[in-house]
């Protein structure tokens, strides 16, 4: 897939692996979506995810809607990372 670098100015193709790695060296990588998510009790909407590492097995997903980010961020291991962190669904990808 097609990634934007928002801090070398270029774009790069790299897939889910790639990304996940990239986060581990301690980049973050924002996910725009198709359209706006919600969580299963209806609480919180978002349209942005902000994903990022702790170190290699902890990694952080923070919230935008709208143009404005949300207080609220969940927290994954290195095993369930890949049933949440789904950048083939996004609108666009960038690396920052």
């Amino acid at each position: 897939m097609h990634v934007y670098d928002t801090v070398n100015k270029t774009e790069l193709e790299a897939d889910t692996k790639k990304l996940v790695d990239l986060m581990v060296e301690g980049r973050q990588v924002d996910l725009y979506l198709k359209e706006k998510k919600s969580d299963e009790d209806g609480y919180m909407s978002w349209d942005v995810e902000h994903w990022s590492s702790i170190d290699s097995k902890r990694f952080i997903r923070c919230y935008s809607l709208e143009g404005r980010v949300l207080g609220e961020s969940t927290g994954h291991n290195i095993y369930d990372l890949y049933n949440e962190f789904k950048p083939e669904e996004a609108v666009k990808v960038e690396l920052s």
